[in-house]
């Protein structure tokens, strides 16, 4: 969305081969990508991943860093270098709820921006129920194997998705998509469930734009975007179970007081435990989170709990969901504005 506001820039991508790929299916035929590193950069955007800070501004370039999860980290060691950075754009958000963190106060290159979505279309409706599931992979992250993190996702498929599918089967409730970054097999198992007119799988963001726009109902992972573009088209949206470390502030930080958020079962993600974990670090929180939703696979008795949860929320869903309606005063003009940020980085630099 960014980039789009850019639509003259040459882009080098830089980072793990999946994200990278990811960002090259959908970047717009406008760009031009370059191949390996160019012998001269003008700026670098750097979104959420605070250790890459520190070897692009070696190279000295000037760096714009968007952080949407500044209210997640909980240790000074997991926020960038500030002085090393042009601009800090942080994504604005209920502080109510969260106070500021104390390196983001009063500094002159942290800049608040709007919600980075896209600009809200007219809901139509009609079309049935979304589900969607968000990233769910993580990538390189230190003493995080690929390994853990690929069990605890067909894990959490097996928890969450597909019984939440049979169940909305069950009560003949129509689907309209199933999105989200789901593997091949996941896909193919999905396809055998749902009618072919169920759009399944990874959605380039214009499409998935299209996709929220026509849905009566969205069944979500609590990602931020994904609330906040939901939020600004007011659809109704409930919410599975969290994915990863960041989504289990995002849903107590965007849903309506007192809301049923779908929150783990105590015996499968232990609040106690997960504030603990926190305060170890991230790599610390994505072991204990992964391996805690292996673990709940392998038990009948947790994922019947699971399965529990996720039959509540269906059943006790508000008509007009549980997002909390003020979410709409955070603004929609975020990816323009970190797109003037970058420019005035780069003029600065020539």
């Amino acid at each position: 969305m960014i980039l789009e506001k850019l639509p003259e820039a040459s882009v080098a991508l830089h980072g793990d081969a999946h994200s990278v790929a990811i960002t090259r299916r959908y970047l717009g035929p406008q760009h031009t990508i370059e191949a390996g590193r160019p012998r001269k950069f003008d700026v670098a955007l750097v979104i959420n991943d605070p250790p890459a800070v520190n070897g692009i501004a070696d190279l000295g370039v000037p760096v714009v860093f968007v952080d949407s999860l500044s209210y997640v980290r909980k240790k000074d060691s997991e926020f960038p270098p500030l002085d090393r950075i042009a601009y800090y754009c942080a994504q604005k958000y209920p502080t109510d709820r969260f106070p500021i963190a104390g390196p983001l106060q009063n500094r002159d290159n942290v800049k608040w921006v709007d919600a980075i979505i896209p600009i809200p279309q007219k809901r139509r409706g009609g079309g049935g129920i979304v589900i969607n599931l968000g990233g769910l992979y993580v990538h390189n992250l230190a003493g995080v194997s690929d390994d853990l993190v690929n069990r605890g996702v067909d894990a959490y498929l097996e928890l969450v998705l597909f019984p939440l599918v049979e169940l909305l089967k069950s009560s003949n409730r129509k689907i309209l998509a199933i999105c989200g970054n789901l593997n091949e097999a996941a896909c193919r198992r999905l396809r055998a469930l749902v009618p072919d007119t169920v759009a399944i799988g990874p959605q380039s963001g214009g499409a998935f734009e299209r996709i929220l726009t026509d849905a009566d109902l969205l069944i979500s992972a609590p990602g931020t975007t994904t609330l906040l573009q939901a939020a600004s088209i007011d659809l109704p949206t409930i919410l599975l179970p969290s994915e990863n470390r960041s989504q289990i502030p995002n849903a107590r930080l965007y849903t309506k007081p007192g809301a049923d958020l779908g929150e783990w079962p105590d015996r499968v993600i232990s609040n106690a435990d997960f504030e603990r974990m926190r305060l170890q670090g991230v790599g610390a929180v994505y072991q204990y989170f992964f391996q805690s939703i292996i673990n709940a696979a392998a038990s009948n008795e947790a994922a019947g709990a699971v399965r529990a949860v996720i039959r509540r929320v269906l059943t006790n869903a508000p008509a007009d969901g549980i997002l909390d309606p003020g979410l709409r005063a955070l603004g929609v003009a975020g990816a323009d504005q970190v797109a003037r940020l970058i420019e005035q980085a780069a003029l600065r630099h020539r």
